[in-house]
């Protein structure tokens, strides 16, 4: 019990100096980049001189750093860190397998300084909440919709391999200046999840407004619709600048029979189709089997046609009709077929300032349209106008929707053999569910 008894004045810093080598002289700490509940994260330096990333277990809740070892803040808590040790090198070995370009690489897992380490690829690029706060104009809707599909096309490897994220947020994805998005800190990962994982991921890996109820409690499964949830929390974000309202206070609100504090984003004008928008509400639900339940099903929605948002039509003011009107009427006054007009005829006798005064006291005082008729009521012509751009653009839609369902047809009979196929094949399996 001695040797577990730290001394006030043993204590450390939590992260590691710059300057710290680790294996052996193998990496080269630089700086600290972020400090969280499952870890540390540092820039690193390798044998190379390439840069990488260093994440140190390290559960800064029951654990600290004296005489440069990573030791339990107390007897009591060491079970609880070597658990978690434990659950970090698991799940540090079994994501260093994992391949995908959209989801940072692990290439090496050791133990140093009685704490596990993972070394991983170094993504140049800012975390999606750094580009809301500082790049906003990067986030355009067309932008954000192909995150979307790129962010849930990385869920659907880690799914179909049985992982869980369990800490998608917006500051766990990366955006490089070609726009790739990277999902990174996989801390909080797990493939199984036993009752103990489970305590440990809701201790650890927790974030209001992302995590749904489920990682809050130690006995309640989760599925990938978990995951899938913290996803639609973070695009959510991304679409309004705000988390959305903590799936805790949520369930107590439902629970009491009262409003879900949820603003759903298909009721809001947001410049998104509907259907995108009504994936992420659904993908938001507060109950488990309300959700999407895969990131499959998800990009199915994606690819289906998209319900246009309305749009705002173009509002002409009283003072631009009124300026539009006296260049028309500047341009035809005294206008006869066939004939100079009278303004023409006077420019050869009058002198041009005579001439500009006596236009001006020659104008009509009601307002003309582009032909020089008269525009007895300006409220009803705008009217009509208005209703003649409507027509045009509903006829352009439905030219657009025409040439769409000619491109379908076209395609239909590839797509019926492959639905037709689809019914023999064997259905792929759920992503990782918890027993």
């Amino acid at each position: 019990m001695q040797q577990n008894l730290i001394l006030e004045d043993d204590i450390q810093n939590d992260e590691l100096q710059p300057g710290t080598s680790l294996l052996h002289g193998q990496y080269l700490i630089e700086e600290n980049l972020v400090s969280g509940g499952f870890g540390i994260t540092y820039l690193a330096l390798d044998s190379l001189e390439r840069q990488v990333v260093i994440k140190e277990c390290f559960p800064g809740a029951v654990c600290c750093r004296a005489g440069g070892k990573v030791q339990a803040r107390s007897a009591d808590r060491a079970g609880q860190f070597s658990s978690i040790k434990r659950h970090f090198l698991r799940e540090a070995r079994r994501l260093a397998k994992l391949n995908h370009p959209n989801i940072v690489g692990v290439h090496q897992v050791f133990e140093e300084n009685n704490s596990a380490y993972m070394a991983l690829d170094y993504v140049e690029g800012d975390d999606l909440l750094t580009v809301l706060e500082d790049h906003p104009e990067r986030l355009t809707p067309r932008v954000i919709r192909k995150l979307l599909r790129t962010a849930l096309e990385s869920v659907s490897y880690l799914h179909g391999l049985g992982i869980l994220h369990r800490d998608i947020s917006p500051d766990n994805f990366l955006l490089d200046r070609q726009g790739n998005l990277t999902l990174i800190d996989f801390g909080a990962a797990r493939e199984h999840a036993g009752k103990e994982n489970r305590a440990l991921s809701a201790l650890l890996a927790v974030k209001d407004g992302y995590s749904p109820h489920e990682f809050y409690l130690a006995d309640v499964t989760q599925y990938a619709s978990s995951d899938l949830y913290s996803l639609g929390a973070t695009f959510y974000h991304l679409v309004t600048g705000d988390a959305p309202p903590q799936s805790q206070e949520r369930l107590a609100a439902i629970a009491a029979n009262n409003p879900d504090p949820y603003h759903p984003l298909a009721l809001g004008d947001w410049g998104y189709d509907r259907g995108f928008l009504e994936a992420i509400d659904k993908a938001l639900a507060v109950l488990q089997e309300d959700r999407i339940q895969s990131a499959e099903a998800w990009l199915e929605m994606l690819d289906a046609a998209p319900v246009a948002a309305p749009e705002p039509e173009p509002e002409l003011g009283t003072d631009l009709n009124r300026v539009i009107s006296r260049l028309v009427q500047d341009t035809n006054v005294d206008l006869q077929p066939g004939k100079p007009t009278a303004v023409e005829t006077r420019k050869r006798h009058v002198p041009s300032r005579q001439l500009a005064r006596s236009a001006q006291e020659e104008r009509p005082s009601h307002p003309v349209d582009i032909f020089g008729n008269p525009i007895s009521d300006v409220d009803a012509w705008q009217k009509e106008q208005d209703r003649a751009l409507k027509a045009a653009r509903k006829a352009a839609q439905a030219a657009q929707a025409a040439r769409e369902k000619e491109e379908t047809e076209q395609a239909a009979p590839r797509s019926v053999i492959a639905k037709f196929m689809g019914r023999f094949a064997p259905r792929r399996a759920s992503a990782a569910t918890a027993h």
